[in-house]
């Protein structure tokens, strides 16, 4: 059942619920990496790099992703939709609303990162026209309990 809830642009002050929505989101990571994928702390950081858009249903926090310019180029990070609320269509809604952003900021394209060990996320980001661009070496990052790269993966806004 889709939802019709409302996006808006995060403040400072969405960062405490958002750094929760993305940490269990991002459980799905933890058979490879332990602890969390982010904190308040660094969410203020990246708003100030970039924007978080917010999907909000009954004034609750239903999904997020952040958003950074590059030149003419969009990253896209920290795709995170709720537990709960997951199979809705929500990711697929929040994808549509960052290509919206970037077409309506002359962006030429889309750029994200996946963790290569995330073999479901390349056919979920294949069907939204993205395509592999790459790999790219992973930091050492505290917490992973196995060697991970990146998957680079890009869609075109041309026409």
């Amino acid at each position: 059942m889709p939802m019709d809830g409302k996006i808006r642009r995060a403040g400072p002050a969405d960062a405490d619920n958002i750094a929760a929505l993305v940490n269990h989101a991002f459980l799905a990571e933890s058979w490879f990496k332990s602890g969390d994928r982010t904190n308040p702390e660094q969410v203020r950081a990246l708003l100030g790099k970039g924007v978080f858009l917010l999907l909000e249903e009954a004034a609750q926090l239903m999904a997020c992703v952040y958003l950074e310019s590059r030149g003419d180029r969009l990253y896209l990070g920290m795709l995170s939709v709720g537990q709960k609320v997951q199979g809705r269509g929500l990711g697929r809604r929040m994808m549509q609303e960052a290509e919206d952003f970037a077409r309506r900021a002359g962006h030429v394209a889309i750029d994200l990162r996946i963790v290569h060990v995330r073999e479901e996320l390349p056919p979920y980001y294949r069907k939204l026209g993205f395509v592999e661009a790459g790999t790219e070496p992973a930091p050492d990052f505290p917490g992973v309990k196995i060697p991970i790269h990146f998957v680079l993966m890009s869609k075109s806004l041309q026409a």
